[in-house]
């Protein structure tokens, strides 16, 4: 026996990478994961445009409220590849499971219990109320749930929940049409539980009655084999026949039991609802600015987007150019950061945003090169958009006039790498 091979440095490393894999599994780690960046770049990019999306109060207790406001334009560069949201979609929030119950939401002042529709280039204003349920802390974000285009996430933000102060569990009482005060966190739980018993017991007998049988997956596999597919139906007995007969009367008479139970207990009952409605979309103040890009690409070394334009200014007051928005990343210049417009937010860049004329006069038409540069593009998975095979990108322009009023301009088009 050669025992030193048996023994060797690699067969000693192996082993040692192995259990040193399991171990770290078996360790439990918070999730620190962004969710939003394992969508593609380029559908971050032109769905949706994400912006003053704001969450307060971010430190709560069990059972305080938590309101989450922002602003979203549906991309005009929407990839005709992806169902668009003029079709059906639904606001929501996305938290790590259920750690929060959802009070109140509306869009542009409309309440969303059910789905709509929005319009692309328009504005839409929304609130999200939700309650802490569970203490831990949480990424959340506000998403919309577009019809056969999955999930789209907005920026999220940490929210640290404490027990409640007097150690009572959480609690969500609420008062039914009939007026009934019932609590949604237990209410249903024990004929839940009944329910689940009785079909587990049901499943476990007709899994031991087949269990039981000599012949079980092999024999049978055997017979088949060797007596031929057509003499597979000889192997079920009158016996078999008789128990699956049982279990299917069974079956039918403890749903139809169920259902009748559920009748005489709750009579009065309202049809979950599927219907549309309608949210008139605002126009985006787009200000007198006028947009035309010439070109744009994207510098892999620089980890930059460079965009040339041909910029008019229509109004009588000059106008600055601040910030760059898109997939949620916020690109600002020097004199916006300096100003503090945003602290301590992960997906701003600071002093990001360069431009070769910062300040466009009343009348003026100039050529701009901006350019939005920093590490976020490659942090944030961003440098995917250069494999799409569709090679666009779109943006959020954000100016203001003298006055010091913000005006938003979607800018997109196609989409260069440059490698050099």
């Amino acid at each position: 026996m050669n025992t030193a091979k048996s023994r060797s440095p690699a067969r000693y490393l192996g082993n040692a990478l192995v259990l040193g894999v399991l171990v770290l599994l078996a360790l439990p780690m918070e999730a620190v994961a962004h969710g939003e960046r394992a969508q593609l770049a380029s559908m971050r990019m032109r769905t949706l445009h994400w912006f003053d999306i704001e969450v307060s109060p971010v430190r709560v207790n069990v059972g305080d409220t938590i309101v989450i406001t922002g602003k979203f334009i549906p991309s005009e560069f929407w990839p005709e590849q992806l169902p668009s949201v003029t079709d059906t979609a639904f606001l929501n929030v996305g938290a790590p499971g259920p750690k929060f119950i959802r009070v109140h939401s509306e869009v542009n002042g409309v309440p969303m219990i059910r789905s709509t529709a929005f319009e692309p280039g328009k504005l839409y204003e929304f609130k999200s109320v939700v309650r802490a349920r569970v203490p831990g802390r949480y990424h959340i974000h506000p998403l919309l749930n577009v019809k056969d285009a999955g999930t789209l996430v907005g920026k999220g933000s940490w929210v640290e929940v404490e027990p409640s102060p007097t150690g009572e569990p959480f609690t969500n009482e609420i008062t039914t049409l009939t007026g009934e005060t019932v609590d949604l966190e237990n209410v249903g739980l024990k004929s839940v539980i009944g329910w689940h018993l009785v079909w587990i017991l049901v499943g476990v007998a007709f899994l031991a009655y087949w269990l039981a049988k000599p012949e079980l997956f092999i024999p049978r596999y055997m017979r088949v084999r060797n007596l031929g597919p057509e003499q597979a139906n000889t192997m079920i007995t009158r016996r078999d026949f008789l128990a699956g007969g049982i279990f299917f009367t069974i079956s039918m008479v403890l749903i139809l039991a169920g259902y009748l139970w559920a009748e005489h207990k709750y009579p009065v009952t309202i049809p979950l609802q599927t219907g549309k409605v309608g949210v008139p979309g605002r126009p985006v103040p787009s200000g007198p600015l006028v947009v035309e890009v010439e070109n744009a690409n994207y510098e892999l070394a620089g980890r930059s987007l460079t965009m040339r334009m041909k910029l008019a200014n229509e109004g009588d007051s000059p106008i600055e150019i601040r910030e760059f928005v898109t997939a949620n990343i916020r690109f600002i210049n020097g004199p916006a950061a300096a100003a503090g417009v945003v602290e301590n937010e992960e997906l701003v860049a600071g002093d990001s945003l360069h431009s070769s004329v910062s300040t466009i006069a009343p009348g003026q038409h100039v050529d701009v090169v901006l350019r939005a540069e920093d590490s976020l593009w490659e942090t944030q998975r961003m440098t995917g958009l250069i494999h799409d095979p569709d090679s666009r990108f779109a943006g959020l322009l954000v100016y203001r006039d003298a006055e010091g009023k913000r005006y938003y301009q979607e800018v997109g088009g196609s989409i260069l790498p440059k490698f050099f």
